[in-house]
């Protein structure tokens, strides 16, 4: 009996479910030493005439004998030494130079070495014997509550201690419509094809107008890798009839030595898609992926974006255009269609 070749089936690639994938992160851990205005890469807090029983300046002051010891911290995006907004006292001042200090709690000196974080973060300083178990670092230390002379960690008991963190961001990637707007059920068609007594390739494509990859990064980590797999290595194009595979690499969409009983494999092309990027971004840092075909074990996942350490942050793109091609075994039953869950992940790195 002759099979008619004149029916057709519909492939389809629906990503349901949890579609999009989030990783938030704070913006740092403060850290902190004791070092020359010169090599300090970060923001000075206050200056010392010295490594112990030492005067102290505020960071705005400049005399040449004060250069050699200043309490650099870092780490922590935005960080400052403004006395509002955000913001923790580390010492307190007898004058903007050559001065005595005291401990925040008191009320005997005018000026003060404040350390400050953006909007959302936080900051908190306190005074431990010993050490800073339980903040984030060492600041310095100092010889009394008031009236006293300052050095670096390991000059007096009195140990100075912060811990302060940046404004919570997040990474994300969504599949948003032409004006921006959360897609609810995105999927993807691949072209339709007739019953067929030889291997097939069906083709499609990911990322159009009305369904954009979108990824945000409001981090300060500029680097992340966008990628996209099936919901599990062990996944099929599923119909009401015969499956077939995804990431079987044997030739003429054969079935080889993977866990499942069926052929076929499906091919992710990025390298010709476009980003494009939130007004005011750009693209550098940006590079896309090369042609990959699934592999069961082997390739479970195919990187759609990299993103550099030049990367832009506090911005979103869009990916558009990414070619997929699927091949399909020969006599595949007809179906009304073949749907296989797919999921797109970003990660910072």
């Amino acid at each position: 009996m002759k099979m008619s070749e004149n029916k057709t089936f519909l492939v389809s690639l629906l990503m349901l479910g949890s579609f999009f994938f989030v990783r938030s992160v704070l913006a740092g851990t403060l850290s902190c030493s004791i070092t020359t205005a010169a090599a300090c890469t970060g923001t000075v807090i206050w200056r010392m005439s010295g490594a112990s029983n030492a005067h102290a300046e505020l960071p705005s002051q400049s005399t040449p004998a004060y250069a050699n010891n200043v309490v650099c911290c870092s780490g922590v995006t935005g960080l400052g030494t403004s006395c509002s907004g955000t913001f923790a006292t580390a010492l307190k001042l007898s004058g903007t130079t050559n001065a005595h200090v005291e401990q925040n709690s008191q009320s005997n000196y005018a000026n003060s070495a404040c350390i400050s974080v953006p909007s959302g973060g936080s900051v908190s300083i306190g005074y431990q014997a010993s050490n800073c178990t339980g903040f984030d670092t060492t600041l310095g230390s100092m010889s009394g509550t008031t009236n006293a002379h300052v050095g670096d960690g390991t000059a007096y008991t009195t140990k100075i201690c912060g811990t302060a963190a940046g404004a919570a961001g997040s990474l994300t990637v969504d599949i948003v419509d032409a004006s921006g707007a959360p897609v609810a059920s995105p999927s993807l068609v691949m072209s339709t094809l007739s019953l067929s007594f030889a291997v097939q390739t069906s083709t499609g494509t990911f990322g159009v107008s009305s369904e954009k990859i979108r990824v945000t990064n409001t981090t300060a980590t500029a680097t992340w890798t966008l990628s996209v797999a099936a919901s599990a290595p062990t996944a099929v194009w599923d119909s009401v009839g015969t499956d077939y595979d995804f990431n079987d690499p044997t030739a003429n969409a054969g079935d080889g030595g993977d866990t499942d009983l069926v052929g076929g494999q499906m091919t992710v092309n990025p390298s010709g898609g476009t980003i494009t990027p939130q007004s005011g971004c750009n693209t550098t840092g940006l590079t896309l992926g090369s042609s990959t075909a699934f592999n069961e074990g082997v390739t479970n996942s195919v990187t759609l974006i990299t993103a550099g350490a030049s990367a832009g942050t506090n911005c979103y793109w869009d990916l558009t255009g990414v070619a997929i091609s699927q091949t399909i075994p020969e006599e595949q039953p007809v179906a009304s269609d073949y749907d296989i869950n797919m999921t797109v992940s970003v990660v910072a790195s």
